[in-house]
């Protein structure tokens, strides 16, 4: 305003124009901070696309002080700060603009897309809903939207509109995975080919070689799963969750030293993984390595003093130990952090067999068959005490009744064939027995002949 000073008068230290004067002054000032606001704006444009966010985020903090009113700088000034990875001040930022403009599309998107990268899904899902209600059709938005509504329990609609965003995104590895997250629990298939879809765009997608491992497990096709985790392992040999993953579906396998390489190797890359702690211990259980993963039990219970199934392991740990009276204590210490943990109920009745106390045994295997009818190994033990009564009858239904549960079951099929000699029915009770001799051997020459997968690090090796 100097070269206007000339139309300044002063007295007795005061300015004084004339209404004139005063409206020519006002009508310039708002020309120059209309043309400042704009100015600020394309400056501010201009460093954001150019990467400069740290100069731009200044620029604009300037700007809002002069113009707290501009909905534009605020919006501007959320975007530079959230390129900063300054997330609390973005969403100040976009929060004032809202406050200014509640009905603001890009604001709406923008702190929509902040919530959704802090992983606040119901919030993103709050402004990006609103964003779309207000005509937003960016697939970026429509894809967030749906990935927040995936995660907060509306798969069926997420499904829906992650279909409708197909034509979009076909070519994006992300959207496939998103999809295949959506089909997982419902359609494990649909689900392993969107995993591939994404694979086919992004061979090595640690993500999507995981997912699609998870997806075939589904469907019962454990040996397609160990081929998309040996993919995995091959690409980051040195990524827990993958490690922990694999050697997860090897113990389901019987591949106890794959199992326990993988996962001894997870363990020593973060000794902090509870997870991969107790996977550690029941690979050394597959391997019948009983007080290695007695240790590791213990080591995990101190960790998880409140998981019962760590004290049930090492209840059956010490059965096989012969240590009878720490066993009832550890077994016991499940129960009461469980009661419904059928294993170690289980296994306390069985010591009490063992013993010769048949009525607390038959007790607790009532109480377990109340819960579970059907299961295996108590109608097999509840057979057991009723042949010992002479209560052959009600012993063959429940031995039969076990076998037609689960027709693995050696014990099962040994205990029937006793019973049919018992009955003078001996082909029946040769034939039972030749069962169960032949499941033994068999579970025998598995526990010997552990597999082991060549894995690519290995094969290159040689």
């Amino acid at each position: 305003m100097s070269g206007k000073a000339s139309n300044w008068v002063c007295h007795n230290g005061l300015h004084t124009v004339t209404f004139r004067k005063v409206a020519i002054f006002f009508a310039t000032t708002l020309l120059v901070a209309q043309d400042t606001v704009q100015n600020v704006t394309k400056q501010a444009r201009q460093r954001i696309q150019n990467g400069d966010f740290q100069s731009a985020s200044q620029l604009l903090q300037q700007g809002v002080q002069q113009h707290p009113s501009d909905v534009e700088l605020w919006n501007l000034l959320g975007i530079a700060d959230a390129e900063l990875k300054q997330t609390n001040a973005a969403k100040r930022a976009f929060e004032h603009g809202l406050a200014l403009a509640p009905d603001s599309v890009s604001l709406n998107e923008n702190i929509g897309l902040v919530f959704f990268k802090q992983a606040d899904y119901e919030t993103a899902k709050k402004y990006l809903g609103r964003a779309v209600e207000l005509n937003s059709q960016k697939p970026g938005v429509l894809f967030s939207l749906a990935a927040s509504r995936l995660r907060t329990g509306e798969q069926d609609q997420a499904l829906a509109d992650l279909r409708l965003l197909e034509p979009a995104l076909a070519n994006v590895s992300d959207y496939w995975q998103e999809r295949a997250r959506a089909e997982l629990s419902k359609n494990p298939g649909a689900a392993e080919r969107s995993f591939d879809r994404a694979l086919e765009l992004t061979p090595d997608d640690l993500g999507a070689l995981n997912g699609a491992a998870t997806a075939a497990e589904k469907q019962g096709l454990d040996e397609k799963a160990l081929a998309y985790l040996i993919r995995a392992r091959a690409a980051f040999p040195k990524d827990v969750a993958t490690l922990a993953h694999f050697g997860e579906v090897c113990i389901r396998r019987d591949l106890g030293p794959d199992a326990r390489d993988a996962l001894a190797k997870a363990h020593e890359l973060d000794p902090t993984n509870n997870a991969v702690l107790y996977l550690l211990a029941r690979a050394d259980i597959s391997l019948e390595n009983w007080q290695q993963a007695y240790d590791l039990f213990d080591d995990f219970s101190k960790r998880v003093p409140t998981f019962a199934p760590a004290y049930y392991a090492m209840g059956w740990l010490d059965i096989r130990l012969n240590r009878t009276e720490d066993a009832r204590r550890q077994l016991n210490h499940a129960l009461t952090l469980d009661p419904n943990l059928a294993g170690a109920r289980y296994e306390l009745a069985q010591l009490d067999l063992e013993e010769g106390e048949i009525e607390p045994a038959k007790k607790l295997f009532e109480q377990l068959l109340n819960v579970n009818p059907k299961d295996a190994k108590a109608n097999t033990a509840m057979g057991d005490i009723m042949m010992r009564s002479g209560k052959l009858e009600e012993a063959q239904t429940l031995l039969e009744n076990a076998i037609a549960q689960d027709p693995m079951l050696a014990a099962a099929h040994y205990k029937l064939s006793l019973l049919y000699f018992r009955k003078h029915e001996r082909e029946k009770a040769e034939s039972e027995k030749a069962i169960a001799a032949r499941l033994n051997d068999e579970a025998t020459r598995t526990s010997k002949t552990q597999l082991r997968l060549v894995l690519p690090e290995a094969a290159s090796a040689h």
